[in-house]
């Protein structure tokens, strides 16, 4: 069941317009401003210097830790939207 080259082109092209579009779409959330590759270097280094300042299973723990506090935060954040979606769909007509 091989594939013609017309069926794959249409694929192509459809990933391309896809990705395109998601592109467009985040060129709105990222600055096109000239200082912002010296940001990015100076995160980078800044990154570096506190990575190399702690030992790696300390940083290890508190990664897990944030993890954790994120998804136990984004479970009650979602449990609340639920919540308040149930309760609107109850309180309407």
């Amino acid at each position: 069941m091989a594939r013609s080259p017309a069926e794959i082109q249409a694929d192509i092209a459809l990933t391309r317009r896809r990705l395109e579009r998601q592109l467009e779409a985040m060129e709105r959330y990222v600055p096109r401003a000239w200082w912002t590759p010296y940001v990015a270097a100076l995160a980078a280094l800044a990154a570096g210097v506190v990575l190399s300042r702690v030992p790696l299973l300390r940083f290890v723990k508190l990664s897990t830790r944030t993890v954790e506090t994120g998804l136990a935060v984004a479970g009650t954040l979602g449990t609340v939207n639920r919540f308040v979606a149930d309760r609107r769909r109850a309180l309407s007509p």
